[in-house]
């Protein structure tokens, strides 16, 4: 149910990110002011979890807790089927954008390291970073309308590490956010019938479906933290062969 360019899917686990692989230097001044910006956007990735385990047990009960843990596309459309209008634009502006100026300053201060520092913290496979691999081609041409359409996790860090204007950032980030809601909305006031049926049913049977939901969640968090894992040791290899490398060019002698 984590989805888009929005994915908020992490690993608990950090690692440190590769100065080398963007050939630019970091300092522990800049890596943990790295750590504090991303703080926010994985504080709430963490209650995306959250939001996806607890969605039978929240949807019909408390629809609007629910979109503060977890605003991603399914869930945007059993909340805005139970809440008010005013509650679900209010609230889900709020949960959308919360964590773009994060991003956006992480990128925009940092440049590429901003990326790597990312891959290091949700793994080099996240559909995070997947997703910014395909959108950095396309970004020069068409950015400003990639931004409005998927205002995500990766069009706001590739936004800043392009040094977008703030206020051209927030206009169409802002823009965006509320035309995908406003289309949610739309949505959901369209196929209300059948929404309200699937509703009923998931409330119904909330603990089976938490107790499924927990189960993938497990399982999703087990497989990011292995491709963490096996990401740092390749990076460990990398490092030890580069050291390596670098001590025979110094010494000839060393075999």
């Amino acid at each position: 149910m984590v989805d888009d360019g929005r994915d908020e899917s992490t690993t608990a686990d950090a690692v440190e990110a590769d100065p080398a692989s963007s050939g630019l230097a970091i300092t522990d001044a800049d890596r943990r002011r790295m750590q504090l910006l991303a703080a926010v956007p994985v504080g709430f990735a963490l209650a995306a979890y959250a939001g996806q385990i607890f969605f039978a047990a929240l949807i019909a009960r408390a629809p609007l807790a629910l979109l503060s843990l977890n605003a991603t596309d399914p869930i945007l459309l059993g909340v805005a089927h139970q809440a008010p209008l005013w509650a679900f634009m209010t609230i889900g502006v709020i949960r959308l954008f919360i964590t773009d100026p994060f991003l956006y300053r992480l990128g925009y201060d940092y440049g590429p390291n901003a990326k790597a520092y990312l891959a290091a913290e949700l793994g080099p496979r996240n559909r995070i970073i997947r997703t910014m691999d395909w959108l950095e081609r396309w970004f020069p041409r068409v950015g400003w309308l990639l931004l409005f359409a998927i205002p995500g996790y990766p069009m706001c860090l590739l936004s800043g590490i392009a040094r977008m204007r703030q206020l051209p950032f927030v206009v169409v980030n802002l823009a965006g956010t509320v035309t995908r809601l406003a289309l949610v909305w739309w949505v959901a006031d369209l196929f209300s019938g059948p929404l309200g049926s699937v509703i009923d049913f998931i409330n119904r049977y909330s603990i089976p479906f938490t107790i499924v939901m927990f189960v993938l969640v497990a399982i999703q968090t087990a497989r990011n933290q292995h491709r963490a894992s096996t990401a740092e040791r390749a990076r460990l290899e990398h490092e030890d062969e580069s050291a390596s490398t670098l001590r025979s060019e110094a010494d000839p002698e060393v075999s």
